[in-house]
């Protein structure tokens, strides 16, 4: 494998500082580069001479390294060749979620461990490392003997046995860290922000929730992770751990979506319970889960719960949960952690694949959702699921693709190491983002209200594509923008 980046450097009287790029890898040199009035001649061993601060950019090429980190993720129903893991490998995906490991099932008495009984998981996290993606795990259930609340393997351990959950969670991360296994991201029970009362006991949300509590339980989810981070890092310096996928089931602030649908505003206040009592400096990341849902018409979706909607600034809603987790933060001085959204989707309880209208929508939701995920600066953004739930999926069961699968193909390749610019706020009626991805200057956008819009950007973009891929080189202006999301390439 061979790949081609732009390495930015900062001349500065004839001192290079490397600003951006990849460190341990070689980098052949031995062209001119004029910038300005100034020129630099660059050749292998040579210094370079050169007066006053100017940037250049060179070719970076690196061999049998795999490709840089993206957003763009996947949780599978099956992480098996069966289930399409190849088919992610072939979207160029970074991230597999869909691993899940059971303490209960490892550990069902006390200090007995059997780790065969993790056999397919382990099976699974080798296969996904082999085709150079990254898993995400999830550790969760309780065994019986350590249950808080007694029947329920889905809700928390007691107190005293903290301990416990932190040695099986070091032995774990000392297993499957290290290769053929690879796993750098750990992932500490799924949607706890649930009240154990409202699920089955054995059920995959939750079940760490506390009604009765004013932080819904985020104080004792803090105190557990006190004792198992260290833990983890003595076993892996370099794992990251992640307070379990938050459901942030609607907007806790006064007078919005909790307020507005009549919901409890206490489940999304486990978070700040967790920083109310100092669990800031014991995890990495936070991971939530965004869904928004199909309102019947083309291009069209809303999740009341958070006041977002197609045709408004705050859609998709992760973009709002996003910013409120990281208004959370911001609130209790925690910073330097990362975000992912962890559950992405459109869905549609009513639909079928067959309902052209809504699989043409969910692919416009593709290319929205994962732009906006960069624009907030999420570390990935998994689309949930590969095979559908509530018929959310990018592949039909025989592996056929949907239309979403061939929008985050080409979301991917054509956002793949984009950085946010900007967003694009001078056409009415359209949404709109400006990226740089090194060797392109790309811009998204798409109408709000269903109209079409004619644009004519100055300098005229190289290349127009449409959600799908259908590209068009020196498009004539004006260009018409509408509910499908058209990419405009221009020279960076």
């Amino acid at each position: 494998m061979k790949q081609i980046r732009f390495l930015k450097m900062l001349v500065i009287g004839g001192a290079i500082a490397l600003l951006s790029g990849f460190s341990g890898f070689s980098m052949p040199i031995g062209d001119t580069h004029s910038t300005s009035s100034s020129l630099v001649q660059l050749g292998a061993g040579q210094p370079a001479y050169a007066s006053g601060s100017f940037e250049i950019y060179l070719p970076l090429v690196f061999k049998g390294y795999p490709p840089p980190p993206t957003v763009f993720g996947i949780q599978m129903d099956s992480v098996t060749e069966s289930g399409g893991l190849s088919k992610v490998a072939e979207a160029k995906a970074t991230w597999v979620g869909g691993i899940g490991v059971s303490w209960a099932a490892v550990e069902p008495s006390p200090g007995a461990r059997n780790w065969s009984a993790l056999d397919g998981q382990k099976q699974q996290m080798q296969d996904v490392a082999g085709k150079g993606l990254t898993p995400i795990v999830n550790a969760r259930y309780t065994p019986d003997w350590a249950q808080l609340y007694p029947g329920y393997s889905c809700g928390p351990m007691k107190q005293e046995y903290f301990d416990e959950f932190a040695t099986f969670m070091r032995e774990l991360v000392a297993r499957y860290s290290v290769p053929p296994y690879n796993v750098k991201y750990w992932e500490i029970w799924n949607e706890p922000d649930i009240d154990h009362s409202l699920v089955p006991g054995d059920s995959g949300y939750g079940c760490w929730g506390n009604q009765s509590d004013p932080y819904y339980g985020g104080g004792y989810y803090a105190e557990m992770l006190k004792v198992v981070y260290p833990q983890i890092k003595a076993a892996d310096p370099q794992a990251q751990v992640l307070v379990g996928g938050l459901l942030l089931d609607c907007d806790p602030r006064p007078g919005a979506g909790c307020a507005t649908v009549g919901n409890s505003n206490l489940p999304p206040k486990f978070l700040e319970g967790i920083l109310i009592n100092n669990g800031g400096p014991y995890f990495d990341g936070v991971s939530f889960h965004a869904y928004d849902y199909y309102k019947g018409a083309l291009g069209q979706y809303y999740n009341p719960n958070w006041s977002s909607a197609w045709d408004n600034t705050t859609g998709p809603v992760l973009i709002a949960k996003a910013n409120f987790i990281q208004s959370v933060l911001n609130q209790y001085s925690v910073s330097g952690k990362f975000l992912m959204n962890t559950e992405s989707a459109l869905l549609c309880d009513s639909c079928s694949n067959n309902n052209t209208v809504y699989e043409t929508t969910k692919a416009y939701y593709v290319a929205q959702a994962y732009a906006s995920a960069i624009t907030r600066g999420l570390k990935a953004n998994l689309w949930y699921t590969l095979l559908g739930w509530r018929n959310s999926g990018l592949l039909n069961a025989d592996l056929t693709l949907r239309p979403a699968y061939t929008a985050f193909q080409f979301a991917r390749n054509e956002l793949r190491d984009a950085g946010f610019v900007r967003e694009i706020t001078e056409y009415a009626g359209i949404k709109g983002y400006e990226f740089n991805r090194g060797d392109r200057r790309i811009w998204l956008l798409w109408s709000l209200d269903g109209n079409s819009y004619p644009v004519t950007p100055s300098p005229a973009p190289l290349v127009a594509c449409d959600a799908l891929g259908q590209c068009t080189t020196n498009p004539s202006l004006p260009i018409a923008v509408t509910l499908d999301p058209l990419y405009l390439e221009f020279n960076p």
